[in-house]
């Protein structure tokens, strides 16, 4: 609700009349006003211009009402019925606090006590009234008193706008604009899920063939002659000196057994080596879903970070597709800040940028594909700017390039750049593009503060 106020008093105020504040009739107060009246002498110009006045508040499209101290209302006009959905006249039955919303009482009467008191001139403020019916209408209220020609208040009147449309519209806005940032903040996270779950993906992939490795290793052992090897002996324990000197194949078994060692032995070491992979492998999926945990839980939260570590861990997220689509990866930190900030929206910021250089790098057709990020503090500012060498973008689209649903590639939502921005103005900070044009790559800087005042919705 906004209130204007006016605390100059009016030049003329007088003391105070108490024959003045008494409940009014319309008549009574007509008269004390010295309105126009036939049996007052008057020109016929100024009769004229007092009938024109009478009927311009008459036939005003704004309501238009007078109320005594009491509040208890004087005269309205047919806007003013029709606003409020009263029967012609009905209002004399009718005071300000009936008509106001309960939740705007107190900040109404307030008002309209300070006015009265002669502590304000006049106010306008925006509130809301109840209809016939009970469904409400919001209203711009801008009221004053009206005094008689010796300065002595005798009632006060209010200008009546219906601003509902517009309430309705500024609702409206607000719920498309939460509705578009919720949208634009689950693309941003989705961008961050995919990576992961990209990343994880190929981590699978290695698991599943160092899975296979060990798989055929055991297969393909020779371990399992030893078996054939025991059941011979087995089967001559009773006479074992005779079957030593005697049998052929009893005095091949040392050398056999000497030979079956050195191969178990580095069966041995190869498999100890894949299932130290398979680990490492099981390790960075745990640690790569680790960090996502972290990062979901500290949603909105202001922290102390290291931009470079915050970095590092979306490389680590990008990680598996720069390799796999063969992108090469420069960091060059010319400074390492610590930044107070939304790590997990400042995280989405940066894996997005990231997935788009390595899209761009890849469409490109490039062999020498290369994604660059450095780092510096700009005066009480850190930039972040993260550079490919693809397909770059045409001057033309630069204009449309954060807008929402925007994009220029086959498959994308038009979400994450976007929402992007839109994080990046979250946390005080801007995002911007650079691009010498098609083939040429492109430049995205953030540049986020070091401090973000208040809290991150």
């Amino acid at each position: 609700m906004s209130v204007k106020r006016t605390s100059s008093k009016p030049e003329r105020v007088q003391p105070f009349d108490p024959t003045s504040t008494g409940t009014l009739n319309a008549s009574e107060t007509l008269k004390l006003l010295a309105l126009p009246d036939t049996s007052m002498p008057q020109s016929p110009e100024d009769l004229g211009l007092d009938a024109l006045h009478r009927a311009t508040f008459v036939q005003l499209p704004l309501g238009v009402g007078y109320a005594t101290r009491e509040g208890r209302l004087i005269w309205c006009n047919e806007a003013f019925e029709l606003m409020l959905g009263l029967n012609p006249g009905e209002y004399r039955e009718k005071r300000i606090s009936e008509l106001t919303h309960q939740s705007e009482s107190d900040s109404t009467d307030e008002l309209l006590r300070d006015l009265w008191a002669g502590r304000i001139k006049s106010y306008s403020h925006e509130k809301r009234y109840v209809k016939r019916g009970g469904t409400e209408l919001w209203v711009r209220v801008s009221a004053a008193i009206v005094r008689t020609a010796e300065g002595n208040p005798v009632c006060s009147v209010g200008f009546v706008e219906d601003i509902s449309a517009r309430k309705k519209m500024e609702v409206e806005i607000e719920r498309v604009q939460k509705e578009l940032v919720d949208t634009s903040r689950q693309a941003g996270m989705a961008e961050v899920a995919t990576n992961v779950l990209h990343n994880v993906g190929n981590v699978l992939n290695s698991v599943n063939v160092a899975a296979s490795v060990l798989g055929d290793k055991l297969k393909s052992s020779k371990g399992a002659r030893l078996g054939e090897v025991a059941t011979l002996l087995t089967r001559h324990q009773h006479d074992m000196a005779g079957f030593m000197a005697r049998d052929p194949r009893a005095r091949k078994i040392p050398a056999y057994l000497t030979a079956l060692s050195a191969q178990l032995g580095g069966e041995r070491e190869a498999m100890l080596k894949e299932l130290d992979e398979l680990r490492g492998h099981i390790d960075h999926i745990k640690e790569t879903v680790s960090m996502q945990q972290t990062y979901a839980r500290r949603c909105g939260v202001l922290e102390e970070v290291s931009v470079t570590e915050m970095i590092e861990d979306a490389l680590r997220m990008n990680s598996g597709a720069l390799a796999r689509h063969k992108v090469a990866l420069k960091t060059d930190f010319i400074d390492r800040p610590q930044i107070t900030t939304d790590k997990h929206k400042a995280l989405q910021i940066l894996v997005n940028l990231l997935r788009n250089a390595k899209h761009a790098c890849d469409e490109s057709g490039r062999e020498d594909k290369l994604v660059s990020v450095r780092v510096e503090s700009i005066l009480d500012t850190v930039s972040i700017c993260v550079t490919d060498n693809g397909v770059g973008i045409a001057p033309e689209v630069m204009p449309r390039l954060f807008n929402h649903g925007f994009t220029t590639r086959k498959s994308g939502h038009g979400f994450g750049l976007h929402g992007a921005a839109l994080a990046a103005s979250d946390l005080g900070g801007t995002l911007s593009a650079h691009s010498d044009g098609p083939g040429l790559g492109a430049t995205f800087r953030l540049i986020l503060p070091f401090h973000v005042s208040g809290t991150v919705p």
